[in-house]
């Protein structure tokens, strides 16, 4: 166990909850949750300064059983800061030094083995899983966004494999995930190529800023499949990537996806959080799975991705913010104890861009 200073706070403010259910009903705010210390060698301790909310986060908070769970939880997962301290082999590289400002996420198992959250002004996490923040490009509150959303992002571009003058549909733009995808499409088809994004019209106007050529508002053009169709059965993508989690798109995909390309999605939006909505999520990937083995010429690959986070994407997230061809959009930031607050927003599904929460003052 790493030992720290003695004028190290032993105690820290946090949002906790013991109990599965939405925050509403089961977060509480303390101000003496224990300081985590660092355990093993390759362990870093951060000062948290921003945190990021993302939905998966909330599904867990709701449905997971705490029999699965440390006693005590600390929501989220995705945050920015300040490295503090490490363990004795975690700054061997020389890729981090104590000091640092970072940005990085929790993984899925650390927060249900040992109950740690990003809602808190301290957490330790392996080295593995924060990288340097972006220089000069970023505040803190934008990169605090970059972890799950982003990683998610570079997952579904590596499965849609877009190449130079290439045409792409991204579904659910204006999301954390859809937002980053839209500008990480762009540099990947370039100036010859074509980005057509689905979103509200509210906010057509920050998706074309982001390198969209074209908007669709799914409002308007309702039902979107039966629209996507008509305008585009002459000219068909060469990806569709869904950032949201629509069934429709790809049951229908065969009138506006060219044949062999792959439809690269989130999986399937829950209607609600609920034990139902899951079930009816997994249902739904499950059929879709099953329809992309059926032989035929409407058959189109159907490729999910997962939100695991690791160090080569967090470095090309890095890479591409200081390149200036990415940047988080910031639907809202609020205060510590307006936590609540912050997730109504993020459970609206009316943000646009990230909802983060401003834990303490770096």
């Amino acid at each position: 166990m790493e030992k720290y200073p003695s004028s190290f706070p032993l105690t820290m403010r946090a949002w906790i909850h013991s109990r599965a259910g939405p925050p509403s009903t089961v977060l509480s705010f303390s101000s003496d949750v224990p300081t985590p210390t660092i355990k093993e060698p390759t362990e870093v301790l951060v000062r948290i300064s921003h945190a990021a909310l993302n939905p998966g986060a909330s599904i867990m908070m709701q449905l997971c059983p705490f029999f699965f769970r440390s006693r005590l939880a600390i929501p989220e997962s995705d945050f920015s800061g300040t490295l503090v301290a490490a363990g004795s082999g975690a700054l061997e590289s020389g890729r981090l030094t104590v000091g640092d400002s970072v940005f990085g996420s929790i993984s899925v198992g650390s927060h249900i083995r040992a109950g740690s959250g990003a809602l808190a002004e301290f957490v330790v996490v392996p080295v593995a899983n924060v990288a340097r923040r972006p220089k000069s490009n970023g505040t803190d509150a934008e990169v605090s966004g970059l972890g799950v959303a982003g990683c998610t992002a570079v997952a579904l571009m590596e499965k849609a494999e877009l190449k130079n003058g290439n045409s792409v549909l991204v579904n659910g733009a204006s999301g954390g995930i859809g937002s980053m995808t839209v500008q990480m499409a762009r540099d990947a088809v370039g100036a010859n190529g074509r980005v057509v994004a689905i979103c509200s019209a509210a906010n057509a106007e920050m998706i074309k800023g982001l390198g969209a050529d074209e908007v669709i508002d799914y409002q308007t053009c309702h039902p979107i499949s039966t629209h996507l169709a008509s305008q585009f059965s002459d000219q068909r993508f060469d990806a569709v990537i869904d950032a949201y989690g629509v069934r429709e798109l790809y049951s229908q995909c065969g009138d506006y996806l060219k044949p062999g390309k792959p439809f690269v999605t989130v999986g399937v939006a829950h209607k609600n959080y609920s034990y139902s909505g899951m079930l009816g999520a997994v249902w739904a990937i499950v059929m879709n799975l099953m329809a992309s083995l059926l032989p035929g010429e409407t058959r189109r690959s159907y490729l999910q991705v997962n939100a695991a986070v690791n160090l080569e994407a967090l470095e090309r997230l890095r890479c591409l913010v200081e390149q200036e061809k990415l940047r988080v959009p910031i639907d809202s930031c609020w205060d510590m104890g307006d936590a609540l607050q912050a997730y109504d927003r993020m459970l609206s599904r009316r943000a646009r861009g990230k909802v983060v929460v401003k834990v303490q003052q770096e």
